[in-house]
């Protein structure tokens, strides 16, 4: 014979919870107090219980209600439930980084690799043991919302793809775009014109990435009817600063790239003869974690390891995070 069925044909959450009360006090009005609902409500919860379970959860005993043998085993399942959800409701609405282990997942050039993650890691320190950074370099355009959407990854740091409609973005750190040279290059000093610079010999860095560094230098000189002489091509970074110091080339380089190895590659900036917006760097993630709180701590840890020098104001970054879309 098929059992009656509640409303849901199903158990859920406030059943469970019903079902351990009852048990618990064998009591329906006892039960409703500790659950802070009324009498009657408890009352429809224990026919809609008795219908699920083919059983009648309380019976007369010798000085009152007593709870069925079928009802006590089903209270010790429906416990166990309950906790462990209230252990995962808990591990996703709280975070503690300074006893938890979990390891964060990013996407970055070598370039954002070298400028930034060693002060990520300094800022993380020894205050934070168990969280750890993994680190891949840029996926194909067309993979790059989808490995934030599936969770491989957990976030992006970049210049800002401004083909992707489905991030959610908070702004980091700006740099620009300046042209790299060895010391003692023929074009150190000179005043060049649109067409001297696009006829030096150039390292041309072309990133695996949605936006094509140096794309708006390329751009710009489109307009006067001419490009970049290209004579090596790399997707690398991190090569330009030694094939540039040793040759005659010279290459587009973030300016905190070419800070750092400047001093001992002796290396030089060449004037641009055109104006270069500078580079805004973003945070980017998905819907998905938005509000999820270990990811939301990074977020602001992300924020807190930048030299304020060189970051957007806090007021900018909470009113950008939640408009900003690319």
């Amino acid at each position: 014979m098929r059992q009656k069925r509640n409303d849901s044909g199903e158990l859920n959450f406030h059943l469970l919870k019903c079902l351990v009360a009852l048990v618990d006090h064998s009591h329906v009005s006892r039960a409703a107090d500790a659950l802070l609902i009324s009498q009657p409500a408890m009352s429809r919860a224990m026919s809609q219980l008795r219908a699920v379970t083919n059983d009648p959860i309380l019976v007369k005993g010798g000085s009152g209600l007593i709870p069925t043998a079928k009802a006590v085993q089903l209270r010790e399942f429906a416990d166990r439930i309950l906790q462990e959800m209230e252990r995962l409701l808990g591990n996703a609405t709280a975070f503690d980084p300074t006893v938890t282990r979990h390891e964060f997942r990013m996407v970055v050039s070598d370039y954002m690799e070298a400028i930034f993650m060693e002060r990520l890691l300094r800022h993380l320190g020894a205050a934070f043991p168990g969280i750890g950074v993994s680190v891949r370099h840029p996926v194909h355009p067309s993979q790059f919302t989808k490995v934030l959407e599936t969770g491989e990854v957990d976030f992006a740091i970049g210049i800002l793809p401004s083909a992707l409609h489905d991030l959610r973005h908070r702004p980091l750190f700006k740099d620009r775009i300046v042209c790299a040279a060895r010391a003692g290059h023929r074009a150190a000093g000179k005043k060049l014109s649109i067409e001297e610079f696009a006829a030096l010999e150039h390292l041309v860095i072309k990133p695996n990435t949605v936006t094509c560094f140096g794309e708006i230098v390329d751009v710009a000189l489109e307009k006067h009817d001419v490009s970049r002489n290209s004579r090596y091509v790399t997707p690398n970074y991190l090569t330009a600063p030694q094939l540039v110091g040793s040759s005659d080339m010279v290459a587009l380089l973030p300016e905190l790239l070419l800070t750092r190895f400047r001093s001992h590659m002796d290396l030089i900036e060449i004037q641009m003869p055109i104006e270069v917006p500078p580079l805004d760097i973003y945070l980017s993630w998905h819907d998905r974690t938005h509000r999820h709180a270990a990811h939301m701590w990074f977020r602001d840890q992300v924020v807190k390891s930048l030299d304020h020098d060189n970051v957007y104001s806090f007021d900018q970054v909470v009113k950008q995070e939640n408009s900003i879309r690319a």
